[in-house]
């Protein structure tokens, strides 16, 4: 983590915000000696003339520390509120489609909308908003590194409105990337708005975008978490006090929202001991090994899509591999909470449900070839679904993964070695190792297991699990003298996307 843990005080200067990338550092540069008194208020432009005196009367009224807060609470409140509409337009949408999908028959016509849904999220950011939602956690680590922090306003709604084109027809990604990007630029706009400094709109950013992580998987601490270890936001203790505000506020908004329900609920009917705690650090290795596996594939196939110069093409291309692996698999569809629930309390036959491989006996070895099909395509959906058009998240896909993965270690431990794994305890803990491999961020990823399913008993393996598959894959990084191209996520998105669009203020 990159916070920086000073204690000096925020101060707010009071200068109209940079205009443009190119007069931006001028304006940090000069804002921390600007200062604003009631003979240049009349001065100031017409449109920025109330921003100024809002901020001569804030000076006068409110400390910078208290104004800090009550800004973190808004922008909070937004991201929570926003969080709560993406999830209900994505179940919305694919209430259409999921309630066709028939057990004991091939269900054909469901290839057709996750082509449509990729056809239709490309058609939407090229020609009604132009602007580029691919990869947006991607973006907004290169719009920081630039210190492009005055984000477009239509980028507070747009990443909603593809993601939810995107996951409701099929797409098999997450709803993280778009809130992320969204719960930044409603931070950057609420600064914008206000007249605010760059150095200020950097932390109502790391306000916004980690109330969306908050929001979107209930996790507050995991939301903190993904701005300082994943996005690495430098923050002061009083900006780090801010963002945890925004988290909380966001939580408790989307909680409330929702009736106080969870979108993850884990219920261990299984009896889990300490002793197995060896075999919780092998489960890790193997969770490792996937991750290496997983990134090598996603990032390879998301070279292959950008170099599709076609748009059309390359969304079609994305749209049929889809459509293609949910006809195998249809519990990949969406973000696939659902199944993942049921796998982790016990209902491991969701897994084949719908498929075309359905009619295997459900006993372990056809469960245990699912599983391992789900695995090794896994990767190829979700590359296909944000590298060619879609707008999508990255996390939530590794913990559907991780839970596959533990449910596969724990079967095959219980029917070739003559265990006693406790199985759906064994997803639980996979999801925390997946993720901490593929993403590299190994406390975000803890929290975030723990506080979405709202079950910290498991603290101690969760923690386990996801350090041994973290240092696995950073062990392989360093032996291979490389880095793979998902695990670091600033050398996944570098490449950009083919269609060069600027998604911060001209």
């Amino acid at each position: 983590m990159t916070a920086d843990f000073s204690t000096s005080p925020i101060n707010f200067p009071h200068n109209p915000p940079a205009v443009g990338h190119t007069i931006m550092e001028t304006s940090m540069n000069k804002s921390s000696n600007t200062t604003l008194s009631s003979e240049n208020i009349a001065d100031a432009p017409k449109e920025r003339e109330w921003q100024a005196r809002f901020n001569a009367w804030r000076k006068a009224h409110i400390s910078d520390s208290v104004f800090l807060i009550c800004l973190a609470v808004v922008i909070g409140l937004l991201c929570g509120v926003a969080a709560f509409v993406f999830k209900y337009l994505i179940s919305l949408i694919a209430g259409i489609f999921l309630p066709h999908i028939t057990d004991g028959r091939i269900n054909w016509w469901i290839i057709l909308p996750p082509i449509g849904g990729i056809l239709l999220a490309g058609i939407f950011t090229r020609y009604v908003i132009h602007t580029n939602l691919a990869h947006g956690v991607g973006q907004l680590i290169n719009d920081l590194r630039n210190k492009f922090y005055r984000l477009r306003h239509n980028i507070s709604f747009s990443p909603i409105i593809g993601g939810s084109i995107t996951l409701g027809m099929g797409g098999s990604a997450g709803a993280e990337g778009p809130i992320a990007y969204t719960g930044a630029a409603i931070g950057s706009n609420v600064g914008q708005l206000l007249g605010l400094p760059p150095e200020m709109l950097k932390i109502l950013i790391g306000c916004g975008t980690s109330a969306g992580i908050a929001g979107i998987f209930s996790a507050p601490i995991g939301g903190l978490m993904f701005a300082l270890e994943l996005v690495k936001i430098e923050l002061s203790v009083q900006a780090v006090v801010a963002a945890m505000a925004a988290c909380l506020t966001s939580y408790l908004t989307i909680f409330t929202l929702h009736g106080g329900h969870s979108d993850l609920t884990f219920t261990p009917l299984d009896n889990y001991s300490f002793d197995m705690l060896p075999l919780v650090m092998l489960l890790g290795v193997f969770c490792g090994v996937y991750a290496i596996y997983y990134s090598y594939v996603a990032g390879h196939l998301d070279k292959f899509y950008k170099n599709i110069k076609n748009p059309w093409i390359r969304n079609l291309t994305g749209g049929i591999a889809i459509g293609v692996i949910l006809l195998l698999f249809p519990s990949m569809y969406g973000v696939g909470y659902p199944i993942l629930g049921n796998v982790i309390n016990g209902d491991c036959t969701a897994l084949a449900r719908g498929s075309i491989i359905e009619n295997l006996t459900f006993d372990s070895q056809g469960l245990m070839l699912v599983a391992s099909g789900i695995l090794l395509c896994k990767c190829w959906a979700v590359a296909s679904t944000n590298s060619s058009g879609g707008v999508g998240g990255d996390f939530a896909p590794t913990l559907f993964a991780g839970g596959m993965a533990g449910f596969l270690f724990a079967t095959f431990c219980n029917t070739y070695f003559s265990t006693d794994l406790p199985v759906g305890v064994f997803a639980y803990l996979g999801m925390a190792g997946a993720m901490s491999g593929i993403i590299e961020a190994p406390l975000m990823t803890i929290f975030i297991t723990m506080e979405m399913t709202q079950t910290y008993r498991f603290a101690l393996p969760v923690t386990i699990c996801a350090s041994v598959s973290y240092i696995i894959v950073k062990g392989f990084s360093l032996l291979a003298h490389e880095r793979i191209p998902f695990i670091h996520h600033q050398f996944w998105f570098r490449h950009g996307h083919p269609e060069k669009t600027i998604n911060s203020q001209p």
